[in-house]
């Protein structure tokens, strides 16, 4: 049967301030249940957005255009309850936006409202604002009576707020023709790859580990992506401020082959993360055979150690170490390598979207 189904997100893979991984998984979901079902997503308005169908997928935009990022995300929130009401579907699933993370929109429709946690960023925003997000995103998951969690760390989160919520673990994945396509390594540089949000990716983390490098290897850190003005001008400043302008070259948003050359010519993808769910971008890594360095933070901890290397968390001496150890050592590297490759064929986005398409009709199946 043909269903309605709409996914709501601040974020969208055109979005100028973000366009992260999150955005790019709804798409990469919808665009496959749309060649059966009517898909929408309900995104937030930026500068030039045109509300359109991109791969079968109907794209609406809701909020102010000349918000900018943050406010921006405020208004799309403020706004989206009155947008469910009005909207007729038959599922919609709310991808949590922070700060607050959720706009408890399951209160606002009989209908049945899924909660898709690409992350959980309430107690993180409580220490960065020092506002009480941690207590509003807690209550704010008790009024779901299901959702969709990207690791098994995240679903024991939503259990421990909402003990009656019905949770499906569905990670995210990556393209079954990179999976199965060779990829010809040519190690040249220590990457980053992702959205340039200091906080949240711990860049602040990377750049210091990488400052203790200097004098001891010579090479590059590469730092591919796209952030708010004020991020990326920070970056800048502290790259200069720690002599490391010859060290670190910054490329901008990357996608297609420049991304994948970007990822087959890395030595390994540094991950620093304060917090995170299911990153599209390591798996990337994973698929290509590139090692992965990342704090051994507990939205990861079930990363398998045979494809990765993990740091204390947020321990700079610990990052710089478990960089220069991985670096003088490529023997462990292409073990790495080899074994992330294996692992990443868990992940097809085919596959995936099948698991949607399944939960989905369980729901609507016992209403």
């Amino acid at each position: 049967m043909k269903r309605r189904t709409i996914f709501s997100n601040y974020d969208s893979p055109a979005n100028p301030f973000y366009g992260g991984g999150g955005a790019r998984a709804i798409h990469e979901i919808a665009r496959r249940l749309a060649a059966r079902h009517e898909v929408r997503v309900v995104a937030g308005a930026f500068p030039g957005c045109r509300d359109g169908t991109v791969d079968g997928v109907i794209y609406e935009h809701l909020g102010r255009a000349s918000a900018g990022g943050r406010l921006g995300q405020l208004w799309f929130q403020f706004r989206l309850p009155g947008r469910a009401r009005r909207s007729d579907f038959d599922l919609w699933v709310e991808s949590l936006t922070p700060p607050f993370s959720t706009a408890c929109l399951q209160k606002f429709t009989p209908k049945p409202v899924v909660a898709l946690t690409q992350v959980l960023a309430g107690k993180a925003m409580a220490r960065k604002y020092k506002l009480p997000f941690g207590a509003i995103e807690r209550r704010g998951l008790r009024t779901y009576r299901h959702a969709i969690a990207l690791s098994e760390f995240l679903k024991g989160e939503i259990l421990r707020a909402n003990p009656r919520a019905t949770v499906a673990v569905i990670p995210n994945g990556v393209p079954g023709e990179l999976i199965r396509q060779t990829v010809a390594r040519e190690e040249r540089h220590i990457l980053f790859l992702g959205r340039l949000d200091v906080n949240q990716k711990g860049l602040d983390l990377l750049l210091d580990a990488a400052a203790g490098l200097v004098g001891n290897v010579d090479v590059q850190l590469v730092i591919a992506g796209a952030g708010t003005a004020h991020d990326e001008a920070w970056l800048r400043r502290r790259v200069e401020f720690l002599s490391l302008a010859d060290r670190v070259r910054f490329a901008g948003p990357v996608a297609g082959a420049q991304k994948h050359d970007l990822l087959r010519q890395a030595f390994f993808l540094a991950m620093p993360s304060r917090f995170e769910a299911s990153p599209l971008v390591m798996l990337e890594a994973f698929a290509c055979g590139v090692p992965v360095v990342l704090y051994d933070i507990p939205e990861l901890h079930e990363t398998p150690d045979a494809c990765c290397v993990k740091a204390p968390p947020f321990d700079v001496a610990g990052l710089s170490r478990v960089m220069f150890h991985l670096l003088l050592d490529g023997p462990r590297r292409a073990a790495l390598g080899r074994a992330a490759k294996e692992y990443s064929a868990k992940f097809d986005w085919d596959d995936l979207a099948a698991r949607y398409e399944d939960f989905f009709e369980s729901i609507l199946q016992t209403r």
